[in-house]
């Protein structure tokens, strides 16, 4: 995220006091630290939230935040906006909009980035074959997974791991 010449002095001033902290210890440091931690943090949350014209309301019945948190549990075996709106009890148009005022994306867009992170991570992490990975996603065949790699990222499977490989060489 950019940031402007004030914002920067204002957060490397914030830094500094927090080294200070870790440096010049005290018996009260470590509160300190976490309440200068959290204040760059929530000021860094409201800047971007600023800049792509985000909500700052995060309460927790709020459905988006209950999709994402969804997602991350049952991305493996769910990637449609139904399954999940069945999951909340609502439906594909309120999760959609919700998703939407929420994050400034549609619920679609969400559950395929998740799910190309979750593609990513089995073929770097796993000694899983591209087949036993597609068919543990939900794909029916290899190469729709393959395919659906494609789109999201302009690379095959082949040459996503060898820029991997490449790149932690």
């Amino acid at each position: 995220m950019p940031l402007s010449t004030a914002e920067m002095l204002k957060a490397c001033g914030l830094l500094s006091e927090i080294k200070t902290e870790l440096v010049e210890t005290k018996p009260d440091s470590v509160h300190i630290i976490r309440a200068l931690l959290y204040y760059l943090l929530q000021s860094l949350n409201r800047q971007y939230a600023n800049r792509n014209n985000l909500s700052l309301i995060k309460s927790e019945n709020n459905y988006a935040y209950q999709f994402k948190r969804l997602l991350e549990n049952h991305i493996r075996k769910k990637q449609r906006v139904n399954d999940y709106a069945e999951m909340l009890g609502i439906s594909r148009i309120f999760l959609n909009k919700a998703v939407k005022t929420q994050f400034n994306q549609t619920a679609t867009d969400i559950i395929k980035q998740r799910l190309l992170i979750e593609i990513q991570n089995l073929l770097i992490y796993s000694n899983k074959t591209l087949s036993e990975i597609a068919f543990e996603l939900g794909f029916s065949e290899p190469n729709h997974l393959m395919r659906f790699f494609k789109s999201q990222t302009n690379q095959t499977t082949s040459q996503f791991l060898a820029d991997h490989r490449s790149a932690f060489k």
